[in-house]
């Protein structure tokens, strides 16, 4: 399985969020700056969410399905809460990292990976040859 694009288009959503988190404390009013950052950030994660679709039809990982919903379904949240007025931008941010950062590293691990084991994932069993 490769999924490459949905690794670049998550990696440009942390970036672009770690960029907002340093803005928020210099521009001092955190309220306008929140609204922006969750309306970019959720165009982003919406990026993220067509590449993963495009990536993984016909893949197997039925397991991994979920833990990537409930991973978006976690980043969306932060990202959307920005927007609140009073949010804690700080908290929220840290939330969004801590559910995207380990999905970067487990999409390179399963790219990683070899068939044998990508197959042992999935529940599937490779043929194997005489």
């Amino acid at each position: 399985m490769r999924t490459l694009a949905t690794q670049m288009r998550l990696r440009r959503l942390l970036r672009a969020q770690a960029e907002y988190q340093q803005r928020f404390p210099v521009e001092g009013r955190v309220a306008p700056l929140g609204a922006v950052a969750s309306t970019r950030l959720l165009q982003l994660l919406q990026d993220v969410r067509a590449t993963w679709s495009r990536e993984s039809q016909g893949t197997e990982l039925v397991a991994l399905r979920p833990y990537v919903q409930r991973t978006f379904a976690a980043m969306q949240a932060a990202a959307a809460a920005m927007a609140r007025p009073g949010a804690d931008v700080t908290r929220l941010g840290a939330e969004l990292r801590e559910a995207g950062v380990p999905l970067v590293f487990c999409l390179r691990g399963l790219d990683d990976s070899e068939a044998p084991v990508v197959a042992e994932l999935a529940g599937t069993a490779l043929r194997r040859s005489a």
